[in-house]
């Protein structure tokens, strides 16, 4: 079987189908994927033949650029919304279709599998005929998000002839939902045909030796992290203030494009990073402190570790919700999140052990959930 992958440029639209496209391939299967220039690496160094895609590196800066002053209007639970169908289908979505249907015609793959994001792939398939699964990045897009997409969608289905289908295109054949359901949200009745799968955590090669700053002593070990996209946001230094004074050591990263020295000199307790392997960081730390990301919030959540969640835009504001619903995780609002909250919140994390138990609950049933080699054997059967 040849099966066609895309998705979009961020590290939280690639990661998680890596361990399907791993499964194939150790299945025996034919695997390409297809991304934005700026990700091929990440694929790469994942073991999966990639080709890049739609819109190249500064193509993708630029719309980065664009997104970034329209969404400075907007409150920042308005911005997911707003942003997704901007930068993934007005945007995004144009250049890959004309990228991947080339590929496509040329590959002959038996099925395409895309992240909930890349919006090219259902377009394709319906212009060849051929399956196209949806793979989800985290909780399910809400329908209205899905709509707002849609609009921008519309004139590019109808050059090629076709009439835009409900949800963007999504669903056509197979969802395959990494959210096991405690902490689903929302209505996920415009979904046909979920297929639940575990999330297996990905962030890249292990390191070959343990890193010092995971080495174990007699404090707990503290992640913060803002992800790849709100690294820069206000909320990082008073929470790595909140940290420092705690008797914790601290792992903070600032993400490939930071400068660990603009938050200034640091106690020996605190270790700032650009990057970290966190699904391997996951297994030597306490707590989590993040903004929520799909990827960081599930892989905690597969580690049993309690979190708190910073929400700054997207899906963040979605999955702190159901994290605090579950009793696994504490959020705090953008306009809530100072030193002392921050740092009551984290005491909190390490101290009361109802958080913890609650995130053990869901890790016990991500691991319940059917393994990316379970998923190989359905996509064989719609073929």
């Amino acid at each position: 079987m040849r099966v066609l992958f895309s998705s979009t440029w961020g590290y939280g639209h690639v990661f998680p189908m890596v361990p399907l496209a791993q499964a194939l391939l150790a299945a025996g299967h034919e695997v390409l994927w297809v991304t934005n220039e700026p990700a091929c690496p990440l694929v790469a160094d994942a073991g999966v033949p990639c080709v890049a895609g739609g819109l190249d590196s500064t193509g993708v800066l630029d719309i980065q650029r664009r997104n970034g002053s329209h969404m400075q209007r907007l409150a920042p639970r308005e911005r997911g919304r707003i942003a997704f169908a901007n930068l993934f289908a007005a945007w995004a979505a144009p250049a890959m279709t004309e990228d991947l249907l080339q590929l496509a015609q040329r590959w002959s793959p038996d099925l395409l599998v895309h992240e909930q994001a890349e919006l090219a792939s259902p377009l394709v398939g319906a212009i060849l005929g051929l399956p196209s699964v949806t793979h989800a990045f985290g909780t399910a897009v809400p329908p209205a998000t899905l709509t707002e997409a849609g609009s921008q969608l519309m004139s590019l289905w109808t050059r090629h002839g076709l009439a835009l289908p409900p949800h963007a295109g999504c669903f056509r054949s197979l969802y395959l939902d990494i959210c096991p359901p405690s902490v689903q949200s929302g209505d996920r009745a415009h979904i046909r045909d979920a297929q639940p799968l575990r999330p297996v955590p990905w962030t890249g090669p292990r390191t070959a030796t343990l890193p010092p700053y995971l080495e174990r002593d007699e404090r707990p070990l503290v992640y913060l992290t803002l992800g790849t996209v709100q690294n820069h946001a206000p909320v990082m230094r008073p929470a790595v203030a909140a940290l420092a004074a705690l008797p914790v050591r601290v792992l903070a990263t600032v993400g490939l494009d930071g400068n660990p020295d603009v938050l200034g000199a640091q106690p020996s307790n605190v270790t700032v990073a650009r990057w970290v392997p966190q699904s391997q960081v996951f297994e030597h730390c306490d707590a989590v402190v993040s903004h929520a990301g799909s990827g960081t919030f599930l892989a905690a959540l597969g580690a049993g570790l309690p979190q708190l969640c910073l929400p700054q835009a997207a899906d963040q504001f979605r999955n702190t919700d159901a994290g605090v619903r579950t009793g696994a995780a504490l959020g705090l609002a953008p306009e809530e999140a100072t030193i002392d909250t921050i740092r009551a919140a984290v005491i909190s994390l390490l101290e009361q052990p109802s958080l913890r138990a609650a995130a053990l609950l869901v890790a016990r049933e991500i691991t319940a959930m059917p393994s990316p080699d379970d998923i190989v054997k359905v996509l064989v059967t719609l073929v």
